[in-house]
């Protein structure tokens, strides 16, 4: 910071605009994708360009190269979502579960190879990044045929096709609020009822452990029973799971019901997706990325919406979003009955 002469917020503020303007146009880099035929090399690509760009940040003499370098770098993350969703989902019914824990532990332990590193000066990231990428070329090979997309006339895309997924981004957008208000809030809430920082910061550790657990469940339960009351019962469940995070009194009860919400939340981080790609099976990474980055963006949103007039009653937030969650689970079993009347369900 004292390099470029700015403020810890300013950071916090481009760093989050970059990171939402990039998951905003996750959907065109999705239309990319589903064009791409060799998408082991185009991921390959796309995660060496993140990581070599980083790697290079503290060789930046000015704001606006930093500013290049972070936005490149976002923008190649956010491609790299919706390909590796497409490839994980044509590889392997366990692939979407996979994929998605994955990205769940490595967000997991980001703050703590930070922590262990921080004595790390920056002008030497590419010693770990270089290496890194010399690492991961030993892995790139050419598609295997069984995986290759066939080289028969394609549907063209029309942004028509959003409309069979707005029930998907409906769902994805609302979860989204609902988890990141908790993500947000609950740690200042421990901390209000006289707990410590790492009391509120172990919260949300454990949450994500549990969550790359019920990523992995949700995505079987929804082979089982739909997708549709999967959804159904992580609203319902994250509803429950907020009313007892307010009126909990210990500490016991309060590690319960923040883990329960992050149980439930993350049933469907990963069902929704392939649900996605089942709709449109010709646009496997344009779905992906419509009920992932884009999705995720639009949640992000309404939660500064949600915050601008409650923001300092936390009680007040946590309420609306509980009813919040009530509502959509409303919504999706209303929704589902619909879907069940117009055709037979197909596991939904």
């Amino acid at each position: 910071m004292d390099k470029y002469q700015i403020t810890a917020k300013q950071i916090a503020f481009f760093i989050t605009a970059i990171s939402f303007i990039s998951s905003v146009f996750q959907i065109f880099f999705g239309i990319i994708a589903d064009n791409v035929k060799d998408r082991f090399r185009f991921i390959y690509l796309l995660t060496a360009t993140t990581i070599f760009l980083i790697s290079l940040i503290d060789f930046a003499h000015s704001i606006v190269t930093l500013f290049i370098l972070f936005l490149v770098a976002y923008f190649a993350n956010s491609a790299f979502h919706p390909a590796g969703a497409s490839l994980s989902h044509s590889v392997s019914e366990r692939g979407m579960p996979i994929f998605v824990s994955a990205g769940t532990i490595g967000a997991a332990l980001g703050p703590v190879f930070v922590t262990a590193f921080s004595y790390f000066n920056l002008k030497h990231l590419w010693i770990i990044g270089l290496p890194l990428l010399a690492l991961l070329a030993l892995f790139i090979k050419p598609e295997r045929a069984k995986y290759t997309r066939p080289d028969k006339p394609k549907e063209k895309f029309h942004f028509s096709k959003i409309s069979t997924l707005m029930d998907l981004w409906i769902m994805v957008t609302m979860r989204t609020l609902i988890m990141s208000v908790v993500h947000l809030y609950a740690p200042i809430l421990s901390v209000q009822r006289g707990y410590s920082l790492i009391f509120g910061g172990s919260l949300l550790s454990i949450g994500i452990a549990v969550g790359v657990f019920t990523t992995v469940l949700g995505a079987w339960i929804s082979k089982k029973i739909g997708n549709n009351l999967v959804n159904f019962a992580s609203f319902l469940g994250m509803s429950v799971a907020l009313f007892m995070l307010i009126t909990s009194s210990s500490a016991f009860s309060t590690i319960l019901s923040y883990t329960l919400i992050d149980a439930f939340g993350y049933l469907t981080m990963s069902s929704n997706v392939t649900q996605a790609q089942i709709t449109l099976p010709n646009h496997t990474s344009f779905a992906s990325s419509f009920v992932m980055g884009f999705a995720w963006a639009c949640g992000t949103g309404l939660r500064f919406l949600l915050i601008m007039p409650f923001g300092d009653n936390i009680t007040i937030v946590f309420y609306t979003t509980a009813f919040i969650s009530i509502a959509m689970a409303i919504f999706t079993m209303t929704w589902h009955r619909i879907k069940s009347k117009k055709q037979p369900l197909r596991g939904s």
